[in-house]
């Protein structure tokens, strides 16, 4: 793991064996956010690799439990790969690390993104809907992104529409509604991007799934990312074109707000 670029310390895409699989989950106050969908979403993957889980998914979550309060964390990152052994069946690899997320001064100022020429495998090769363990496409964009001294890279499909970024889903807010590239164009149904989907008919704001072009980021009156660990991040600066204002946005905000908001209640936290 390395930071993309100082000071937001975003994160490198993890890389692993080819054929595994794997999920990232954030704990706060010592309870893991939105499990039972890490869970669901790790054996969907599985399944689609054709690698069968043995362990029941009850057992797999008291274990991440465990991992979690042995390692005395309260706000954690809570990493979970199954590879696959010949002859053998899958068994899970936990790890459990401090959590990483962007610095306050992050959300303040906003993330600078930049649109890359590489490329993740095509959608009609591999369902980006399972998390697999090969990230060589996400890794050369990281590289891609350090070279242009921005904070994230974006990828564009085939065509060029926007799909997400390499750690991280992506929006833009235009004329007051919320719009997010559907997933049919190739990028992975994030937990935190469905959270925002929850979040928005709470706050009675309006949201689609549209297809993006470079047009309609330049236009935007707001951008963010979303993702377990940067949670809904503002972008203020896209190919080094000013976003909006050039300053985070107030439904961007609302939204960074709600999901705090949320976490604390389905965790009980005070």
């Amino acid at each position: 793991m390395g930071p993309l670029v100082d000071p937001l310390h975003l994160e490198l895409p993890q890389a692993g064996t080819s054929n595994g699989c794997f999920e990232t989950m954030r704990a706060y106050g010592g309870r893991i956010f939105r499990l039972e969908d890490h869970l669901e979403r790790l054996y969907a993957s599985a399944t689609s690799l054709g690698a069968g889980v043995e362990i029941d998914r009850r057992h797999v979550g008291r274990r991440l439990r465990t991992a979690l309060k042995r390692s005395g964390l309260n706000e954690a990152v809570v990493r979970i790969a199954l590879m696959p052994r010949r002859e053998e069946p899958v068994s899970p690899s936990i790890v459990v690390q401090p959590a990483t997320r962007p610095p306050a001064s992050a959300y303040r100022r906003g993330a600078q993104v930049a649109i890359v020429p590489a490329r993740k495998f095509a959608v009609g090769s591999i369902n980006p809907q399972a998390k697999y363990s090969a990230r060589l496409g996400s890794v050369l964009a990281v590289i891609d992104a350090r070279l242009r001294g921005v904070d994230e890279a974006l990828f564009l499909d085939e065509v060029g529409s926007v799909t997400e970024s390499t750690a991280s889903n992506f929006g833009i807010v235009s004329k007051g509604a919320i719009l997010t590239p559907p997933c049919w164009l190739g990028l992975l149904a994030g937990i935190t991007r469905e959270v925002l989907f929850e979040l928005a008919k709470e706050l009675r704001l309006p949201i689609r799934e549209v297809p993006l072009t470079r047009h309609d980021l330049y236009n935007a009156d707001e951008a963010f990312l979303t993702s377990t660990l940067k949670e809904v991040l503002p972008v203020t600066s896209i190919d080094g074109r000013r976003i909006g204002t050039g300053r985070p946005g107030p439904i961007t905000k609302r939204l960074h707000r709600a999901f705090q908001r949320l976490v604390k209640r389905e965790l009980h936290i005070r």
